[in-house]
């Protein structure tokens, strides 16, 4: 996420919920708070199991930025977005 400091009036609000309890979280939390963000919103969530799709049935977008554990095929995170119906941008496998 880029900040920008002339026009961001002209954006419309962004709010990000990054979800997950990974061995990086605290690393990103910290750096998160220390970009300054104006119009970005972000927060970090671990989810119950019947919380979870409540959410991504809610987004209007899914981010995966890794790949299945195999490295074969989806990431069960990509399956579960388009299970609930939400859009999905995700790295590239073949």
């Amino acid at each position: 996420v880029v900040a920008r400091s002339a026009g961001t009036a002209a954006l419309p609000p962004l709010a990000v919920l990054i979800t997950g309890k990974g061995p990086q979280r605290e690393h990103y939390e910290q750096e998160i708070a220390q970009l300054g963000l104006q119009q970005v919103r972000i927060a970090t969530a671990w989810l119950s199991a019947e919380d979870y799709p409540l959410l991504l049935g809610s987004a209007d977008l899914g981010v995966s930025l890794h790949t299945s554990s195999s490295g074969l095929d989806l990431p069960m995170k990509v399956v579960d977005m388009l299970g609930c119906g939400t859009p999905v941008c995700a790295y590239r496998f073949s």
